[in-house]
């Protein structure tokens, strides 16, 4: 009954649906009219169209939260499973195919035969022909743990100087230094680098544990040159730390108003310092002026300060203002000379002009040392300075004679250094040293340390350039005859006679 009264329900409406497809097709046939105004386009009163369902958005996704640090650690601190298999169980590589196991025990074989081969005793080495102590070696005691600091500890703070590390184990006799320069592979022409590498280490093993023969008396040597920047002060204290490593006891005098010597040397020379100003000046004895170098052992110095700028006005008016510093420096070579402690050399530092300052340094030296720089100027002003030796000579110190002439900062790649070099030996031959300072960053950077390049980097070229030029010097004064002292005449003393 249900299903015939669907079916009757059905022919009932069959009438409307029909009409609704007619008025469907005529719409379809109109023709297309203008949009009005309105927007929204009429609908027949006679369709009922039901409403469309509104689309209910979705709801955002719940953002996940992070985990918290409690759950960090809570799977942090999880216990990892332990392997089901055993570890002696063989394991095979993909890649390879190798077995693994046996690849971990051979590793662990090499380093129990490396430890084994550590805890063995060592066999100290000897030259050919010497016996060899094997007797075994001590360990070392254990030092005790540092305490931490409380307060109120004393905390000692140590300067902030760079210094290269020296090499402790340096062969200390002629035998083992002939030893080792014999065991250096030798160098073909085809190998230039190795040519040089072997060169190089050949000087640094003659150079080491180097000990100079002393003169028979005392040497000053007054360090000059008219010319700036030919490398002045730096030629005298460095070559006052290469003799003073060497076994002799130095002494340096710095007549510079600058005392740049004083800063290399790392001693004090602030106004209000007992100087060479005070010697000049105030006649001070020099002793009281003395500071030890605190790097070089058996260096000393005198310093200056700005003062010393003003001394060349005030010595003017004074007597005998030419040998001031000669009759101090005589004075307290004397003195310690009687002591026992005489001094081998005294490198006297002076300022790049002819003023008083220089005249007193020719006064008071024996010897003259002039640095050449490898350029064209050094050359003129060379000229220039021999004439002023010869007048100190004639009328100050008939015992002044440059001995020694050393050519600085010499660049082997450019042809005007190597001609310079070639003219000043040519023309100078016999004072002329065989040793040539290159051009050194060390040798530079060494004064902004407050110290020497023989302390700041005993390794590098420059220190070993310096090395072998002091011994060139010690060995050609030690050969020399002691001079006799000439008399000297101060120019008033020369005008009361005439």
């Amino acid at each position: 009954m249900a299903a015939f009264d669907a079916v009757e329900s059905l022919h009932a409406q069959q009438p409307a649906i029909m009409v609704a497809a007619q008025a469907g097709a005529v719409a379809s046939q109109a023709p297309t009219t203008v949009a009005s105004a309105d927007p929204t386009p009429a609908v027949p009163s006679w369709v009922h169209a039901a409403p469309p369902t509104p689309l209910t958005p979705e709801p955002p996704p719940a953002p996940t939260e992070e985990p918290t640090e409690e759950v960090v650690e809570q799977v942090v601190e999880e216990p990892v499973e332990e392997p089901t298999e055993p570890l002696s169980a063989p394991v095979v590589s993909r890649e390879t195919g190798a077995n693994e196991t046996d690849e971990n025990e051979a590793d662990r074989s090499h380093q129990e035969d490396a430890i084994r081969q550590a805890e063995e005793p060592v066999t100290p080495y000897a030259a050919p022909g010497t016996a060899v102590d094997t007797a075994p070696v001590e360990p070392a005691p254990q030092t005790a743990e540092p305490q931490p600091l409380t307060e109120g500890t004393d905390v000692i703070v140590a300067p902030q100087h760079y210094a290269a590390p020296r090499n402790e184990s340096v062969p200390h006799t002629d035998d083992d230094r002939q030893h080792l320069v014999e065991s250096l592979p030798e160098a073909s022409p085809d190998t230039p680098l190795l040519a040089e590498l072997r060169q190089d280490t050949q000087r640094r093993i003659e150079l080491s544990g180097l000990r100079l023969p002393r003169p028979a008396a005392t040497r000053v040597m007054t360090v000059a040159n008219q010319k700036g920047g030919v490398g002045k002060t730096t030629t005298t204290v460095n070559l006052a730390a290469a003799l003073a490593e060497a076994g002799m006891r130095v002494l340096v005098v710095d007549s510079d108003p600058q005392g740049n010597a004083s800063t290399a040397l790392g001693v004090e020379h602030r106004a209000g310092v007992p100087s060479i100003y005070e010697i000049l000046v105030d006649g001070m004895p020099m002793a009281e002026t003395v500071q030890e170098c605190p790097d070089v052992p058996g260096l000393s110095c005198v310093p200056a300060t700005l003062e010393l700028s003003g001394a060349e006005i005030e010595l003017v008016s004074m007597v005998a203002r030419e040998s001031r510093l000669r009759k101090s420096i005589d004075r307290f070579l004397t003195e310690q000379e009687t002591a026992g402690n005489r001094f081998d050399y005294v490198l006297v530092d002076c300022p790049p002009s002819l003023g008083l300052l220089t005249v007193n340094a020719f006064v008071a030296g024996r010897e003259v040392l002039i640095p050449i720089q490898c350029e064209y100027y050094a050359l003129e002003g060379l000229s220039q300075l021999l004439k002023t030796v010869q007048l100190i000579q004639s009328h100050l110190n008939p015992g002044l004679h440059v001995s020694t002439i050393l050519l600085t900062m010499y660049d082997s790649r450019t042809n005007l250094a190597r001609q310079v070099a070639d003219d000043v030996r040519e023309h100078f031959a016999d004072i002329t040293l065989r040793t040539t300072v290159p051009r050194s960053v060390r040798i530079s950077e060494a004064p902004s340390y407050a110290q020497t390049v023989m302390t700041y980097d005993p390794s590098s070229s420059g220190a070993l350039a310096y090395l072998e030029a002091a011994k060139e010097i010690a060995e050609r004064g030690a050969h020399f005859p002691v001079p006799a002292e000439p008399e000297l005449h101060t120019d008033d003393e020369q005008q009361e006679k005439q």
